[in-house]
Order: structure tokens, then C-alpha cells, then sequence
């Protein structure tokens, strides 16, 4: 016959109670709990009514509780220790409360040496810990290795594959044999050589974390519906457009164009030369339409042919340079149009617009550059 409390209820009852009102996804909660409960339960503190099973489960979950309170706090300074402050580490334990009933030795160091070895150190540490820590609980070690190794043999050294988990710190927990070896395999398909999928792979690191299903689709596509072949310098930038964009996206943007007076053929003449500008959203689109069309009196063809246009800064560099050339226009002292003005780099801009005049129209000179420094110090302000 099973015993009965000195209140009553019986101890088996009481010790199966707190475990089965929990749910499945809180197991390690529930563990918890229900020892905590066994520890201090008054039922169970109270002397001659508790048999020797009882008291043994009593002292055998004490033990486990005490560990398993040494291991969170030696876990929890592991992570204080290598830069990670209180916030980050209060996050983590929300968000991932395995890791802290981890193995410091055995678990976490290891996984830590790797990152280490892989040059991730200091604050750059702290952010791909902090960012992604299921990498030090879902992730084995060697698997971790493998990634690291693999990302640089694609991406051509060290520095390559690191700036790219910078960038993209998912690459180091995606599936290596499902997701990233299909789609490298798939971009190398198309005959892009190395230099260029190196360049284009440590910029946007997320196209390797795509379904590969949706990445051949992507592929595909850049060629049938943009119309860019595959030996264009322009056809990644067009997958990338692709693989970031839903068919029905796809369809909004050219809408968005068409809303503005562009015609199909206008803006697949701009996709071939600037695909980019396909991710644009509306609100800028207008501004350089405003611009460019309305008050200069571009034609749509014009601004089509050179998309850059679109892409420019109105404050930093749009704005600036063409109260510079409607200056040197009215005195006709210059020839060029508006495209050569916008498009030269900043110092081929200065050589040639702004410090040939600095003596004769020293206000010209003196309004460009309070007017860049004004910018730029926005632009500071902004980042």
C-alpha cells in the first residue's frame, strides 16, 4: 500500500505531480521544478511519515538540482568572461537556456578555440556568439571545423571566409552538405570564375544560404526574364536580385517603373545595365525621377541607359554637383552634359569643375565644399 503523507496525500502523488503538468518544450524547466518541489516540499520535510524510497528521491534530486546550479553559474561566467556583458547574457539565456547547462570544458571552449583559431576575437567574438548561439549548442565542434574549413576553401583565405560570417553569420550553422555545397555547385555551373563568385560571395553571403531549389530558379531567370547572360559582369547582380525577390515582387517593381512613365523595354534596359536597381523602393525612385525627368528634362530612355543616375545621393552628390554645373553652364565654361558631371569619381570632379575656377569663382568653390562637409557630417549623424 502506498503511504501517506502526514497531510494526507499520498507521496507518490506528490512526487509525480509537478512532471505532469508540464509542457513537452519545457522538459528542462519541468526537471527543474519538480525538484525543487521534492526539496522543499513541507509534506516531505517532516520526519516518520516518509519512507526510505521517499528520502532517497529527496537527496537524489538535491544532488542533481546543486549541479545543475554549478553548471548554469560556470557556464554563465564562461560566457561573462570571454566579453559577453549581463544583457547579452540574460538574451541568451532566455532565448537558448541549453546553453548554460552546457559542459564549459568539454562543450564550450572547444567550440570557442574554433572561432578563435578561425580569428574572431575581442568584440568581433562577443557579436558572433551573441548574434548566433546556437552555435555553441546545436553545432558539434568538428561539424563547426568543417564549416570554417570549407568556407575557405571557397572563398579563397581566411580573411575572405571571415568578413563573410561578418556579414552573414548564419553561414556558420546552415546545412553545409544541403544548403551551401549544392548552391557554390550550382553558381560554379555557370562558368563565373572564382575571382568574381569570391568577390560577389564575401559581399552577399546570404545567397548561399538560399534553398538550392529556389536558387536554380533564381539562376535560371536572371537569363530568361532580365535577359542577362550568364558571361555578363552584371549577371550576379542580377541573381541577386532574383533570389531576394518573389515572383510577385518581381512584378511590383516593374509596376512601380511603369507607374512613372517607363515602358517594359525601358526597364529591362536598365536591369541589363544596373539590375540593383530593381530593389529600389518607391520613395527614392521619385526623388530622381522628380529630378532627372522633371525638372532637368531628361528622357526616360536617357535616365534608362544610365542607371547610376538613380543610385546617386541626391544630398551627398546629385544636389552638390549640379548647383556647381548650372554655374559653369550659364558662364559657358564648360560642354558636358549632366551624366559626365554626376558620374566622375569625387576627386576627378574637383580637377576638373571645381578647382580650375577656384580664382576666378572662389564663392563656387567655397559653397561646393562647406556643402560636402555639411553632408558629410549628416551622414555621420546618421550611421
Amino acid at each position: 500500500m502506498l503511504n501517506l503523507c502526514s497531510n494526507g496525500v499520498r507521496g507518490s502523488t506528490l512526487l509525480l505531480r509537478p512532471t505532469t503538468l508540464v509542457r513537452p518544450h519545457s522538459a528542462s524547466i519541468a526537471s527543474d521544478l519538480s525538484q525543487g518541489y521534492l526539496v522543499n516540499n513541507p509534506a516531505l520535510s517532516r520526519g516518520g511519515s516518509s519512507t526510505p524510497t521517499t528520502l532517497t528521491k529527496v537527496l537524489v534530486c538535491r544532488s542533481s538540482l546543486e549541479k545543475k546550479k554549478n553548471s548554469r553559474n560556470s557556464a554563465t561566467d564562461f560566457l561573462k568572461d570571454i566579453g559577453l556583458d549581463d544583457s547579452q547574457v540574460e538574451k541568451i539565456a532566455n532565448s537558448h537556456p541549453t546553453l548554460l547547462r552546457c559542459r564549459v570544458e568539454k562543450t564550450l571552449i572547444p567550440k570557442i578555440r574554433v572561432l578563435q583559431d578561425f580569428g574572431f576575437c575581442g568584440s568581433e567574438l562577443i557579436s558572433v556568439i551573441a548574434s548566433n548561439p546556437i552555435l555553441l549548442t546545436n553545432v558539434s565542434r568538428n561539424y563547426l571545423l568543417a564549416k570554417v574549413d570549407f568556407l575557405k576553401s571557397i572563398l579563397g583565405s581566411v580573411e575572405n571566409a571571415r568578413n563573410a560570417v561578418k556579414k552573414g553569420k548564419w553561414l556558420l550553422y546552415v546545412s553545409l552538405a544541403n544548403i551551401l555545397q549544392p548552391n557554390f555547385e550550382l553558381l560554379k555551373s555557370y562558368g563565373i570564375s572564382d575571382e568574381r563568385l569570391q568577390k560577389f560571395l564575401v559581399k552577399y553571403p546570404k545567397c548561399l544560404c538560399c534553398n538550392p531549389k529556389w536558387v536554380q530558379e533564381s539562376l535560371v531567370r536572371v537569363e530568361q526574364v532580365l535577359g542577362i547572360p550568364r558571361e555578363s559582369g552584371m549577371f550576379l547582380y542580377g541573381f541577386k536580385v532574383m533570389v531576394s525577390l518573389g515572383k510577385r515582387d518581381l512584378e511590383l517593381k516593374f509596376e512601380l517603373f511603369k507607374r512613372y512613365g517607363w515602358s517594359e523595354s525601358d526597364v529591362l534596359a536598365m536591369a541589363k545595365r544596373m539590375p540593383m536597381c530593381l530593389r529600389m523602393k518607391e520613395a527614392r525612385l521619385k526623388t530622381r525621377m522628380d529630378f532627372f525627368v522633371k525638372k532637368l528634362g531628361c528622357e526616360i530612355g536617357f535616365v534608362a541607359a544610365h542607371p547610376s543616375l538613380l543610385m546617386y545621393s541626391m544630398e551627398g552628390r546629385i544636389l552638390p554637383r549640379y548647383a556647381v554645373f548650372q554655374v559653369l553652364q550659364e558662364r559657358k565654361l564648360i560642354d558636358h552634359g549632366i551624366y559626365t558631371v554626376m558620374y566622375v569619381s569625387e576627386s576627378r570632379f574637383l580637377d576638373a569643375y571645381v578647382l580650375p575656377f577656384k580664382d576666378e569663382l572662389p564663392e563656387l568653390y567655397e559653397a561646393y565644399t562647406a556643402k560636402k562637409l555639411v553632408d558629410s557630417s549628416v551622414q555621420k549623424g546618421k550611421q
